[in-house]
């Protein structure tokens, strides 16, 4: 059943104004008596637990080591390298035994400390070797707000020095950038930013604004980069054709362009 199946006449409460049967339904889904069995459109298809898992499923209750060792290592294979707080976002009470885990851990040599400027980190043993690994500069990468690399702010300006902020959630006149600014991910750092609208009408992607981050030197790589994404990136959102505006540093727009042909 969906959200959408329970009746319902009176008032809608919380922030988000939901129906009493959608909280409930959301709650029964974090606490694991329901999961997500699909979606319609946008909406959660929920079903008993039961019924979705795969019968030999192991769903007894890890012990509080276990459940932290595997928020370590499930942290460190997705984002590569983390601190305590960060393996433990938004999770109430879980932070102590993840930090007595690292430690023993880091004893039986499972993770190992590394150095980001003067902070510590902990990494995989097998993450020094991507060190060796050249980035390539021919590709750039254009991700969602919501991406792990960008969804914890604090943790991508500490490593990447790149002050970013989804402003679709801030007043229309308070916007430095755009309603759905997109970092783009090139060279191994955040290296712009561009403002992405579909206009279905025109079947096109418009970009109202693209912007190079003043420390990326080489604009013509990374023009060059970026149009190869765009041209998937406009696929991907169904539109056969992409038009740019308002491009900081100006030279942008034909090189981009250029490079899309």
């Amino acid at each position: 059943l969906m959200a959408r199946d329970f009746e319902h006449s009176g008032n809608k409460v919380g922030d988000w104004s939901q129906k009493p049967a959608k909280r409930a339904l959301e709650y029964l889904f974090m606490q694991g008596d329901l999961m997500t069995a699909g979606r319609i459109g946008f909406q959660k298809v929920y079903d008993l637990t039961e019924r979705v898992l795969p019968p030999d499923t192991d769903v007894s209750v890890p012990t509080e080591e276990e459940h932290a060792r595997f928020l370590i290592s499930s942290y460190l294979h997705a984002n590569g390298l983390g601190q305590p707080a960060q393996m433990t976002y938004l999770l109430k009470g879980k932070k102590q035994a993840v930090q007595e885990s690292l430690q023993a851990m880091h004893s039986a040599e499972e993770v190992i400390e590394v150095r980001v400027g003067e902070a510590k980190y902990y990494a995989l043993p097998n993450a020094e070797s991507l060190l060796d690994q050249p980035l390539s500069r021919s590709k750039a990468k254009i991700l969602s707000p919501f991406d792990n690399l960008l969804i914890q702010r604090k943790r991508m300006q500490a490593l990447f020095d790149f002050d970013y902020q989804l402003e679709c959630y801030v007043p229309a006149a308070k916007r430095k950038y755009g309603y759905f600014c997109l970092p783009v991910l090139y060279n191994g750092a955040l290296s712009g930013l561009v403002d992405c609208k579909v206009n279905k009408a025109a079947d096109t992607l418009e970009l109202t604004t693209l912007i190079m981050d003043s420390r990326s030197a080489d604009a013509e790589s990374f023009a060059v980069a970026l149009g190869k994404e765009l041209v998937n990136f406009s696929a991907f959102n169904q539109c056969s054709s992409v038009s740019l505006q308002n491009c900081k540093p100006t030279k942008l727009t034909s090189m981009v362009m250029e490079s899309m042909h």
